[in-house]
C-alpha cells in the first residue's frame, strides 16, 4: 500500500492562481487537535463562507421537497426534482473536474454560488407573485445540478490547497462539523419560518445566505507547505508500509493551455488515471454504492413524516436537526482522529448508518425516530467525511479535481436511485422502499469490511 499524494509547494507565477507566497499568518487559538485547522486564517474564512452556504442548503433540503409534495402530493415528483438536478450533473461532471484542475478554484466556486443565488431568488419572486408551478422548480433544480457539477469539485479541492496535507483530515472533519451545526438548527428554524413568513420568505433568506458565502471566500488564500507537512508525509508513508515519501508533483489547480482538444485530453487522462490506480478506483466504487444506498431517504423524509409520523414541516425540521446533532458528534470524532485507521472507521460508519436506517423505517414514533436519527447522523458524517478525506489523500494533486468530479457525479447518479425509490414508494409504501436500500447498505458495508482490504486497511 502506498502513502497519500500531496500538493507541491506553491509558487507565484505570472497568470497563475497562487495567491500566497509566504507562510500564512496564524492566530494563537488553542492548539487542540479537534480545532487545529482553525489556526489558518484562510480556513477560518472558508469555514464562515461554508456555514452560510450550508445554512442555505439545509433550508432548501427542507423547503424544496416540502413545497413539491405540498403542490403535487406525489413521491414520484419529489424524485423527479432530484432527477432534474442529476442529469446536468452527469453531463457536466467531467468538464467540472477539468475546470477544477485548470482554473482558479475560488473563482469557480464564487461564480457558481452567484448563479445559485440568482436561481433561488427567482423562486422567491415567483412565490411572491403567486406564479410558481412545478415546472419552475424542475428548471431551477436542473440549473443548480449543472452548477454543482462545475462548482462542487473545485470547492472540495480547495481544502487541501488552503490547509495542506497535515491538516487535511482535521479541516474536512471541521468542515463537516460546520455542515452539521447548521443541520442541527437551520432545518428546525426553516420549518418554523415556513409557517411564519411563508416559503417565499425562506427562499429570499436562502439567496442572501448564498451571497454571504460568495463574499466570505474573498480573503481566502493558498497554504504554503511547511516542514511539518513533509514530515507528516514521511510518517504516513511508513504507516502505509512503503517507508518512502511520495514524489512531489505540480501544484493543485495549475493552469493548462489549449482549448477544447486539451479539455478532451484532460478527461481521457483523468479516466486513465482512475482506472490505473487501484486504491482510488476502489474508493470511488465503495463510495458510490454507499451513497446510492444511503441518500434516498433524505429526499423522501418530507413524505415519510407526513404519511407515517403524521407530522408537518416543524416535525421534519426537528428530525433533520436530530440528524445534525448526531452528525456533529461524528464530525468532531473524525476531526480529532490521527491520520491512522481511517479505512476501517469509514466502513464502520457506513455500517452504523445502514443499521440506523433500518430502525428508522420500522419506527412509527416521532421521539423514537428522533433518537434513531442521532445514529443516522453519526454514521452519515463519518462516511461522508472519511470518504472525501481518503479520496483526496490518495489522489495525485494534478488529478484531484477530476477525481472529485467523479465523486460528485455519484451524488447525481443517486438521484436516479431516489427517483426509483419514489416510484417504489408509491407501489409498496415508503417504509418498504427505504428499508430495502437500508438493508442493501448493511450488506455493502459488511462486504467492504470482509472482502475489501485495499479500503479497510488504509491508514
Amino acid at each position: 500500500m502506498r502513502a497519500p499524494w500531496t500538493p507541491a509547494p506553491a509558487a507565484s507565477t505570472p497568470g497563475g492562481d497562487v495567491e500566497a507566497v509566504a507562510p500564512e499568518r496564524t492566530s494563537r487559538l488553542p492548539s487542540f487537535r479537534t480545532f487545529e485547522a482553525l489556526n489558518s486564517r484562510s480556513f477560518r474564512w472558508f469555514f464562515v463562507a461554508m456555514l452560510a452556504q450550508f445554512s442555505s442548503m439545509h433550508m432548501q433540503m427542507l423547503v424544496n421537497p416540502w413545497l413539491v409534495f405540498d403542490i403535487t402530493g406525489s413521491y414520484a415528483r419529489v424524485g423527479a426534482i432530484a432527477l432534474a438536478s442529476a442529469i446536468p450533473g452527469l453531463i457536466l461532471g467531467f468538464p467540472g473536474g477539468v475546470v477544477a484542475d485548470r482554473a482558479p478554484k475560488k473563482i469557480v466556486v464564487q461564480v457558481g454560488q452567484t448563479v445559485n443565488a440568482v436561481g433561488t431568488l427567482g423562486i422567491a419572486v415567483l412565490l411572491t407573485l403567486d406564479l410558481l408551478v412545478f415546472e419552475h422548480l424542475m428548471l431551477v433544480s436542473a440549473l443548480q445540478g449543472g452548477v454543482f457539477a462545475i462548482m462542487g469539485p473545485a470547492r472540495q479541492a480547495m481544502i487541501p490547497e488552503i490547509v495542506g496535507p497535515r491538516r487535511l483530515s482535521n479541516a474536512i472533519g471541521l468542515n463537516m462539523a460546520g455542515l452539521n451545526v447548521t443541520r442541527m438548527g437551520v432545518p428546525a428554524l426553516g420549518g418554523f419560518l415556513i409557517v411564519i413568513i411563508g416559503p417565499a420568505g425562506v427562499y429570499y433568506l436562502m439567496g442572501i445566505l448564498i451571497l454571504i458565502a460568495v463574499a466570505g471566500l474573498i480573503p481566502v488564500t493558498k497554504h504554503v507547505p511547511t516542514a511539518e507537512d513533509i514530515e507528516e508525509e514521511r510518517v504516513l508513508a511508513a504507516a502505509a508500509g512503503t517507508g518512502q515519501t511520495p514524489p512531489r508533483s505540480m501544484p493543485v489547480g495549475g493552469h493548462g493551455g489549449g482549448g477544447g482538444a486539451r479539455g478532451l485530453s484532460d478527461i481521457r487522462d483523468g479516466i486513465r488515471y482512475m482506472r490505473g490506480d487501484p486504491v482510488v478506483l476502489a474508493l470511488l466504487w465503495i463510495n458510490f454504492f454507499i451513497v446510492l444506498m444511503s441518500m434516498p431517504y433524505m429526499q423522501m423524509l418530507a413524505g415519510f413524516v407526513k404519511e407515517v409520523l403524521h407530522g408537518g414541516p416543524e416535525q421534519i425540521g426537528f428530525l433533520i436537526s436530530a440528524t445534525g446533532i448526531g452528525a456533529l458528534a461524528g464530525s468532531l470524532v473524525v476531526a480529532s482522529m490521527p491520520n491512522r485507521g481511517r479505512g476501517k472507521v469509514f466502513l464502520v460508519s457506513a455500517l452504523i448508518l445502514g443499521i440506523a436506517l433500518v430502525g428508522f423505517v420500522i419506527s412509527t414514533s416521532l421521539w423514537l425516530t428522533a433518537v434513531i436519527m442521532l445514529a443516522v447522523g453519526f454514521g452519515q458524517a463519518g462516511r461522508m467525511s472519511l470518504g472525501s478525506i481518503l479520496i483526496m489523500s490518495y489522489t495525485k494533486p494534478e488529478f484531484q479535481g477530476r477525481v472529485m468530479s467523479v465523486y460528485m457525479m455519484e451524488f447525481s447518479l443517486v438521484s436516479f436511485g431516489t427517483f426509483a425509490v419514489g416510484i417504489l414508494a408509491e407501489m409498496v409504501g415508503i417504509q418498504w422502499a427505504i428499508g430495502s436500500t437500508a438493508a442493501a447498505l448493511v450488506l455493502v458495508s459488511v462486504y467492504g469490511m470482509l472482502l475489501m482490504p485495499r479500503v479497510r486497511d488504509l491508514p
